[in-house]
């Protein structure tokens, strides 16, 4: 037993049972001394991070409902110091820099070994945490996370927070953006304002109740309108 991780949880996030359920195995006895636990997707998992606060979640990407992305995600707003091992078989450099820039600690491959997967826990639970960073995300555009979201079809609510002070919110479904508010304006206004903006802090929500749909315009024609107005404000 290791006196630092005795008092450690990992929470295991995985929705091929057969594989969660091998890892459980494996780790469940581990001669460290740190504690694990299983979901089988992302809605469950965070259920059991707002209840147990885990030292660390290892999260499959691709799952039905809420992915590992998205469960990152939201848990970065509430808990920052929370450490994330992103696991996946569709694995791209891509993924893997996005993971980083969301908050994930390490990227591991599919099929990885569980050695390897214990390892890297260890690894991760022996380091102090980072200081955190009030969950937001930061370094990454929003039109270029506005892509993202529009190319994974995702539903959800996006906070915006500007240096300048100012904040923002869109909506997603899908997708596509149906609504914003920033200021006073709503809609393709509102939109046309926070797409304006050269840098914000970004964090994500589900959609608690769905607003009106205000903007029907879509979100490519959206952000190459805004692209244009900047180069015209910046002459």
């Amino acid at each position: 037993m290791d006196p630092r991780l005795t008092n450690k949880l990992v929470l295991l996030v995985e929705d091929e049972s057969a594989l969660l359920r091998g890892m459980q195995a494996w780790l469940r006895d581990n001669e460290y001394g740190f504690a694990v636990m299983i979901a089988s997707e992302g809605k469950e998992a965070l259920g059991i991070v707002e209840r147990y606060h885990p030292d660390l979640v290892v999260s499959d990407v691709r799952m039905p409902g809420m992915d590992g992305l998205e469960l990152l995600l939201a848990c970065r707003n509430r808990f920052p110091h929370l450490r994330f091992v992103i696991v996946s078989a569709f694995g791209t450099s891509d993924m893997e820099q996005r993971s980083m820039q969301y908050g994930a600690v390490r990227f591991l491959h599919k099929p990885v070994e569980m050695t390897l997967l214990e390892h890297t826990i260890v690894e991760v639970l022996k380091q102090q945490p980072d200081e955190p960073r009030a969950g937001f995300l930061q370094g990454i555009s929003i039109t270029g996370f506005l892509q993202l979201l529009n190319v994974e079809r995702k539903t959800l609510a996006l906070h915006l927070i500007h240096p300048g002070g100012q904040s923002g919110i869109m909506y997603l479904e899908d997708g596509n953006l149906v609504h914003a508010e920033a200021g006073d304006a709503k809609g393709q206004d509102a939109a046309m304002t926070i797409l304006g903006w050269d840098d914000a802090q970004m964090w994500i929500e589900p959609i608690a109740k769905r607003p009106a749909r205000t903007i029907d315009r879509p979100l490519p024609g959206l952000m190459m309108e805004a692209m244009r107005l900047r180069d015209e404000n910046s002459r």
